[in-house]
């Protein structure tokens, strides 16, 4: 999509009825808040009970329901539980960092910490993946599931081939998915019998509230689906962003040097890094903002439906009812129309300095394309929760080590995509700071 766009321009038909658009306006058009909402185009596996898939009305009490596990409240209180297992994480890797282990994979052990904090927010307990240093199989089946997903789009667009491949192929994707749905049931069943729902900052908890109001009740079924979604939609995304950004900064050596400084000037102690702390470091958020472009965790284009009778103005273009429509965030953020050197990891393109200084070959950007969790009422419920632990564990993670780029891992950034990015491992070679090993002495 992206060599289309730069074939093309900012907006191109590329199916008989699905147009694709690079623009920050577009964002505006097909998911802001300015007009009548466009309704997802969903697929036979959408779930109407998760808060993806729910419709508008639906979405809304969900949502709603939602709320105080996203607020700013919420995030204090559950911020013991990230800490928690940021500590796990960074006790696993020194011991990894302190034996004779010269090759650690950043993306299994960013996807064990994502996926346990996440576990222990949605269903009250963790998956178990940083104990073990292991996956647990229902986090293994949601990778099989990342990939089936293209066989999904085939399948809804080509039921009767599909119908035919499929008698040929095995069931083994279908049972895994089965196990995870068994799983997540049986956890939330298994949640909701622990003491009272508001005694817990939990999602689960949060969605407890609207028991006994008749028009904002949460089901169980509800329950179930939104627990599910929510994890595999906070966890993968963010272990993502956080191999990315991992792996573009060891491939930019000045700005690996110059965040590392940054965390290591600014925080004293690795128990000083928190939510609050690592707000304000500067560039480290600039590292975070140019991963996001480099490589958005969902890399595709969430598509709309365009309503009638009349036509839909998106971008100033005129799209017919019953158009799928959607910004593609690949394409857009790789686009010489909307970045000076798209290709290239640059953080300072977020710095002040850029946005402001007309002599910087950064000040034409298109900063406002940037929309990794979308914009809208349906834009990610999860975007400071995320952010969090996206900030703390990259500053824990730079603070304690010094990372080096295995050549196993050079090439990287050359993936597959099946609406989600299907990541190798990223083998980094591990040793603890000189900071983290004068703390370490001087404790004994």
């Amino acid at each position: 999509m992206r060599d289309f766009h730069g074939k093309y321009g900012e907006v191109v038909r590329f199916g008989p009825n699905e147009v694709s658009f690079i623009t920050a306006r577009a964002w505006k058009n097909i998911y802001g808040h300015s007009h009548q909402q466009l309704p997802k185009v969903l697929h036979s596996t959408s779930n109407p009970s998760d808060i993806v898939s729910a419709n508008n009305a639906d979405h809304s009490r969900l949502r709603r329901s939602l709320a105080h596990a996203f607020s700013a409240k919420g995030l204090q209180s559950q911020e013991p539980i990230i800490t928690k297992y940021v500590d796990l994480l960074i006790a696993k890797l020194k011991v990894l960092a302190a034996s004779s282990v010269q090759e650690v994979d950043m993306v299994k052990w960013y996807n064990l910490t994502t996926f346990d904090i996440l576990g222990d927010l949605a269903f009250g307990e963790p998956f178990g993946g940083l104990e073990s240093s292991e996956y647990h199989d229902w986090v293994s089946t949601i990778f099989q599931a990342i990939r089936g997903m293209s066989l999904v789009q085939f399948k809804d667009a080509y039921p009767l081939p599909f119908g035919i491949l499929s008698l040929f192929s095995s069931n083994r994707l279908m049972n895994a998915r089965q196990r995870q749905i068994e799983f997540s049931r049986s956890t939330v069943q298994k949640r909701l019998q622990i003491s009272s729902p508001r005694e817990f900052t939990d999602f689960i908890g949060s969605m407890l509230r609207q028991r006994g109001e008749p028009s904002k009740e949460i089901t169980n079924k509800e329950l179930e689906a939104n627990s599910n979604v929510l994890v595999i939609a906070g966890s993968e995304t963010t272990a993502t962003l956080l191999s990315g950004v991992t792996y573009w900064l060891l491939q930019t050596p000045h700005a690996m040097e110059r965040v590392t400084r940054e965390v290591r000037s600014a925080i004293q102690t690795e128990h000083d890094i928190t939510i609050s702390s690592t707000a304000n470091l500067t560039y480290m958020l600039a590292c975070l903002k140019e991963a996001f472009r480099m490589y958005p965790p969902a890399p595709s284009g969430q598509q709309r439906m365009t309503l009638g009778p009349e036509s839909t103005r998106i971008s100033g273009y005129f799209m017919p009812p019953n158009t799928k429509v959607s910004v593609h965030q690949y394409a857009a953020y790789r686009s010489a129309l909307n970045f000076y050197a798209p290709d290239q990891f640059i953080p300072e393109r977020w710095l002040e300095n850029a946005r402001d200084n007309r002599s910087s070959p950064f000040y034409n950007d298109n900063r406002d394309v940037l929309q990794p969790f979308s914009v809208g009422p349906r834009n990610c419920i999860g975007r400071e929760l995320a952010y969090s632990e996206l900030r703390v564990i990259l500053a824990r993670v730079l603070w304690s080590f010094d990372l080096e780029l295995h050549e196993k891992s050079g090439k990287w950034h050359q993936q597959r995509s099946y609406l989600l990015w299907e990541k190798p491992p990223l083998i980094c070679k591990l040793k603890m700071s000189e900071k983290e090993i004068w703390r370490t002495a001087h404790e004994k």
